[in-house]
């Protein structure tokens, strides 16, 4: 899958072919992010094919525009590139780089705007929609969006303006869960023996006897950090809920062991869900994934209301950190046995070189 931007993405190595990729930044160049002479809300849009907003995403100023180009095409692959850089990217949406002699690192998308009701009271808003639109959530092509962008906030460290002046700042471990998509399968006692000499207390969940390769699950306590753990990555991989494998022999009495297991334990537990892949956008063009092998990796949390948190506070962000830290070694100890490529929850690529 080659187009005119494929000479200037970079390339995640795995499995001989080639994916469109992009690396991140160092933690550091969050504070690079620039927001002077923006004003506080985004530029409105102008249109008579109905109502449109615009809603602004502003990285650190040396972020290179064909890292944002990569990443819109993991999760969307039909993204075009114009003459003048902007990225059309379906549904009637379009993210357009603010070509002032400021404007480095800039992004404004332009986009249908459709709301509906407010977030309903006790409902989890990780995202912080809800404070940022008190008279009515984004909804359809608007919401994807904006997810879109938070998205890119997320992996690149940057910001959101939304076009009500409200900055929304995704914390870079808020997602640590990672899939290793791969054309080889590992069987139970294998994946076991492999991941023993790096996690000696990971559980092999019962395996019924007609498993042979996939369909199983592993179970790793992971313990609280030690304070201002110097291990603690500092990029996540610049830098997705994964739907359990169809084959998975985990059922939710064992789910529930898992997150009663997590509440013995500080930092929760890792459960490693292994069988047949579920699709990613980002790997279509590979020849082989109609018959890959997921291994997911998420993180449970002991205290379930982490999944709920827009910004976590300093013990809550290292126990992420530590988390993702955990995760991206086994992620990258499995790229290298058994091939294949890293992808997050929410479907960007991950380059396994950042993850070790």
């Amino acid at each position: 899958m080659r187009d005119t931007a494929d000479d200037a993405d970079s390339n995640v190595t795995g499995s001989g072919e080639n994916v469109t990729s992009s690396d991140g930044k160092a933690a550091g160049s969050a504070g690079n992010v620039d927001v002077t002479g923006h004003g506080d809300e985004a530029p409105a849009v102008p249109g008579s094919e109905g109502a449109r907003t615009a809603h602004r995403l502003q990285l650190p100023r040396d972020t290179p525009a064909t890292d944002v180009l990569a990443m819109v095409r993991n999760v969307r692959p039909q993204a075009v590139l114009e003459e003048d850089g902007t990225i059309e990217i379906g549904d009637d949406t379009r993210l357009v780089p603010d070509p002032s002699p400021r404007g480095a690192g800039r992004w404004t998308i332009e986009t249908p705007r459709v709301r509906e009701d407010p977030v309903p009271e006790g409902l989890e808003d990780p995202h912080g929609y809800g404070s940022a639109f008190p008279e009515g959530l984004p909804f359809a092509a608007e919401r994807r969006a904006l997810d879109l962008v938070w998205s890119l906030g997320r992996r690149l460290y940057g910001a959101v303006v939304t076009d009500g002046g409200v900055r929304l700042e995704p914390h870079p471990f808020h997602v640590r869960d990672l899939t290793v998509v791969s054309p080889h399968a590992l069987a139970p006692e294998s994946f076991a023996q492999l991941i023993a000499p790096l996690e000696p207390d990971a559980e092999l969940d019962r395996v019924p006897s007609e498993i042979a390769r996939s369909g199983y699950s592993v179970t790793i306590p992971l313990s609280a950090p030690a304070p201002q753990d110097p291990s603690a990555p500092q990029d996540p991989s610049a830098p997705q809920d994964p739907s359990a494998p169809q084959d998975s022999s985990a059922s939710p009495a064992s789910q529930d062991s898992h997150v009663a297991q997590a509440s013995q334990n500080d930092g929760g537990v890792i459960h490693v869900r292994v069988g047949r892949s579920t699709g990613h956008p980002a790997l279509s063009a590979l020849g082989w994934v109609d018959s890959a092998v997921d291994y997911e990796l998420v993180h449970i949390p002991a205290d379930e209301a982490e999944l709920a948190l827009e910004s976590p506070d300093a013990e809550t962000a290292a126990r992420w950190a530590h988390a993702y830290r955990r995760i991206g070694l086994i992620a990258g100890l499995l790229t290298e046995t058994v091939g294949g490529y890293v992808v997050d929850l929410e479907g960007f690529l991950v380059d396994p070189a950042d993850l070790v």
